[in-house]
């Protein structure tokens, strides 16, 4: 009984196995192609003045946006009383 059920898995797994190597083999193989390259010219200088005032607008742009933030927390909280609980007495 026993040995029928390590040969039973035995031959489940052997025949997976089989399977699964035959269908890896039946793939198409996937060529990796270099990616098509064109000659760009930047120049230097035009590249850091546009890297620096893209820099500038968003340190700008923090700058106003952490300001704001800091100003709404920073408010006077106010909490209004709305509901009371009185007892009668």
């Amino acid at each position: 009984m026993v040995t029928r059920k390590l040969m039973t898995a035995l031959a489940a797994g052997v025949t997976v196995g089989l399977l699964a190597q035959h269908a890896t083999g039946a793939e198409t193989p996937v060529v990796q192609k270099l990616p098509v390259t064109s000659d760009v010219a930047v120049d230097v200088a035009t590249f850091r003045a546009e890297t620096a005032d893209y820099l500038r607008a968003l340190n700008e742009q923090l700058r106003t946006t952490l300001n704001e933030e800091l100003r709404r927390e920073l408010a006077p909280k106010v909490v209004l009383a709305t509901y009371e609980a009185r007892t009668q007495g």
